[in-house]
């Protein structure tokens, strides 16, 4: 249910009120694709995270911040804070949706959307085109079991914070819509001491450490196998970690051949799975993860930046090519670049034949259901979820391969 409240009798707080409110509230992770709006807000959580108040994850794209939230909450059991303009919101609309939506796996996550195009004052014309969309958008994006708060006048935001964060902790979605009319901006832009030391990395390096030229023994085959030879391989060579699976038909087969404790089907969002690994991954340095995508999931993937600039040594990453987008029919792939070498084991797969694939839907059942339901609760993928959560949280398996 979408919910908005307005006092303006209530004095404004300043972002670095919306930043204690959060710390004080547990939050722990931010996730985010910073807004003009929110700058200085911004320049603080930087300065928490060096301060090491916080941890802080840039990403370059909202299509990965459901994701990477996800993979939070997989390896640590706790909501992050994702970040993003409402102009944003379609980039991330299907993430939120098959992710943290109730309707699917119902991942807990707060959301800080900023609301450009607030009022007449903001005289960018894209601003305001996304501004009067923004409740619209809220309503397609978060749905109706949401929790989402905060109106355009920026009211009484700090009750609204404090709600958000605690429907979050509660399991669920909590979205607060950020006006620059809610708050007074108070601290000083800088750039950060460290500016100019971001690392960067060879791709020859990580095509050697982490791209298809580390290929296991054990996973270079003679001929192209097909894509459950492949999987069956791929469980055999992990046998303790944990396994993210592309949606189609990669999440399907791997369920009905290779289905184990430690397995998560990442059933929507094409192109996610990455995201919601390396959260996992850079969450649980412990923890072996390996995420398998098809090709056509790989390339929808936005993620690539994000390992070349931060590549989790724990983390391994399979692209199964078959050349074909199988699970939508036989539209061929895009080749795919180097750059997919250099980060992912690129197996090549035979392709299936039409009308050969006979694997069902991905179904609530299986290795990672819990033993027992709540009273009174049917079966639902939300399970699987908290059934894999319930997994990574038990295991210890040192440190990864």
């Amino acid at each position: 249910m979408v919910h908005s409240s307005v006092d303006r009798g209530q004095p404004k707080p300043t972002e670095q009120d919306l930043l204690k409110a959060c710390l004080d509230a547990g939050v722990q992770d931010f996730v985010s694709v910073p807004c003009s709006i929110t700058d200085t807000w911004q320049w603080l959580t930087s300065q928490a995270a060096r301060e090491q108040r916080l941890r802080l994850v840039m990403t370059n794209h909202e299509g990965n911040l459901a994701g990477i939230a996800t993979g939070i909450w997989f390896g640590k059991g706790r909501p992050a804070l994702v970040h993003l303009q409402n102009s944003g919101l379609f980039n991330a609309g299907d993430g939120f949706l098959t992710l943290a939506g109730e309707e699917v796996y119902q991942i807990p996550i707060a959301a800080l959307v900023t609301w450009r195009g607030w009022g007449a004052e903001d005289a960018s014309e894209p601003h305001l085109a996304i501004g009067h969309r923004t409740d619209e958008l809220c309503r397609l994006v978060f749905g109706s079991g949401a929790c989402v708060l905060g109106d355009r006048d920026g009211g009484q935001i700090l009750d609204a914070l404090h709600a958000t964060l605690a429907a979050a902790r509660a399991g669920n979605l909590g979205v607060l819509r950020l006006s620059p009319q809610a708050f007074h901006r108070t601290a000083m832009n800088a750039l950060p001491v460290d500016f100019a030391q971001i690392p960067s990395y060879w791709l020859d390096h990580l095509r050697e450490k982490k791209g298809d030229a580390s290929l296991p023994d054990s996973l270079r085959f003679h001929q192209s196998p097909t894509r459950d030879a492949a999987l069956l391989a791929l469980a055999a060579a992990h046998p303790r970690a944990a396994m993210i699976y592309a949606n189609g038909f990669t999440s399907r087969a791997a369920q009905a051949r290779v289905d184990r404790p430690g397995s998560f089907y990442n059933v929507g969002c094409m192109g996610s799975s990455l995201a919601v690994g390396w959260g996992l991954a850079t969450s649980r340095p412990d923890l072996e993860v390996v995420v398998v995508d098809g090709d056509q999931n790989a390339q929808m993937s936005t993620m690539k930046e994000q390992l070349t600039a931060q590549y989790p040594p724990n983390l391994h990453w399979y692209i199964l090519n078959n050349h074909v987008g199988a699970s939508v029919g036989t539209a061929e792939s895009l080749p795919l670049s180097p750059l997919y070498h250099h980060l992912a084991r690129v197996i090549e797969t035979k392709p299936d034949e039409p009308g050969s694939f006979i694997h069902p839907r991905v179904k609530a059942k299986g290795a990672n259901m819990p033993h027992a339901l709540p009273a009174g609760e049917a079966p639902r993928l939300a399970h699987l979820a908290r059934g894999f959560r319930a997994w990574v949280e038990s295991t210890n398996t040192g440190e990864a391969a």
